[in-house]
């Protein structure tokens, strides 16, 4: 917990130079004693505001961390800490990130699981064509009745199990403590539980963190036991998979298709064959955006800086050892 401010202490807060005008005015209008500097570059902000005390959505931060004598806290404006967590790693830095991402996310998993089931994809190219291909009745697939395993059941999990639930599906899902019951899902494992998961898995969702322990968990063993045809959509990170053995699995026809959002590369080298893979569908790593992202993103930092500059426990704290 960040000691209480005095009443001279001024606080700098760096934010990239993109942020809007009137992101800043709210920052700033928050207390008289807070600074905004507005940094052009994230990899050089320790030149630009060598005085930072606190950094606003940007990663990494790089050498800056070492060389500071004053940054004390930093908000990730995402989810995803990976970056920062290495930058901050045996330093008495806090991180917080944002969670707002579930409901936004959890309609993208379902926006790339039903192009999948009702062939979408094919529909629009007989559209554009002029086609009446009644013929693509016989290619759809069902949700009501599969099983949607969940790798990760923290915010955008649980978004996801509730609409699953929603579709008439059953959920099986992972999570680091399993004694907590999460609403919608039948059986909740630990992630030792992951085979139990796969096996039973039509469609298989991740929403994991990047971690030590997560870190390429599915490969080509772990594909080999899902059921043949099931569907595949990653909106974590891409490292989670061995891409190379997701692009046999897919090219063999034991994965039916997989949706995908992150890669282990991004961009996507324009050389990978998830391009052209006729049961691939992608998207530009976007799942988590919506109008008035920014807008949820600074609300809750100021109201952390609020916490912060009264001493009080900041919402959101990320323990970097693990990683979320």
């Amino acid at each position: 917990m960040p000691p209480e401010r005095g009443g001279g202490h001024v606080c700098v807060i760096a934010v990239l130079q993109s942020l809007d005008a009137r992101h800043v005015a709210q920052i700033e209008g928050v207390d008289p004693r807070v600074q905004v500097v507005r940094v052009a570059n994230r990899a050089t902000w320790y030149e630009e505001a060598p005085e930072a005390e606190v950094i606003l959505g940007f990663r990494p931060l790089g050498g800056g961390v070492r060389r500071s004598r004053t940054l004390k806290w930093v908000h990730q404006s995402g989810a995803g800490v990976e970056h920062l967590s290495a930058d901050v790693a045996g330093t008495d830095v806090v991180v917080t990130n944002t969670h707002v991402h579930g409901d936004t996310i959890a309609e993208h998993v379902f926006a790339l699981t039903l192009a999948h089931t009702r062939v979408l994809r094919q529909v629009v190219h007989y559209q554009s064509r002029r086609e009446w291909a009644h013929d693509l009745l016989h290619a759809r697939r069902l949700l009501a009745g599969a099983t949607m395993g969940v790798l990760g059941l923290g915010t955008i999990g649980r978004a996801v199990a509730r609409r699953a639930v929603a579709f008439g599906m059953r959920v099986w899902g992972t999570r680091r403590h399993p004694s907590t019951a999460v609403e919608g899902v039948e059986r909740v494992l630990p992630p030792t539980g992951l085979d139990d998961v796969l096996r039973r898995s039509d469609v298989l969702v991740l929403t994991l963190p990047l971690t030590r322990e997560t870190r390429g968990l599915v490969g080509a063993r772990e594909f080999a036991l899902l059921p043949r045809g099931a569907f595949l959509v990653n909106i974590g990170r891409g490292q989670l998979i061995d891409e190379s053995a997701l692009i046999d699995a897919l090219q063999s026809g034991h994965l039916g298709g997989a949706g995908l959002d992150v890669f282990a590369q991004e961009p996507l080298p324009e050389t990978s064959p998830l391009w052209n893979l006729p049961n691939v569908i992608l998207s530009p790593h976007v799942s988590g955006g919506f109008p008035g992202y920014m807008d949820h993103v600074v609300a809750l930092f100021c109201d952390n800086l609020r916490r912060y500059l009264t001493g009080q426990p900041l919402r959101n704290v990320v323990d970097t050892a693990l990683g979320y």
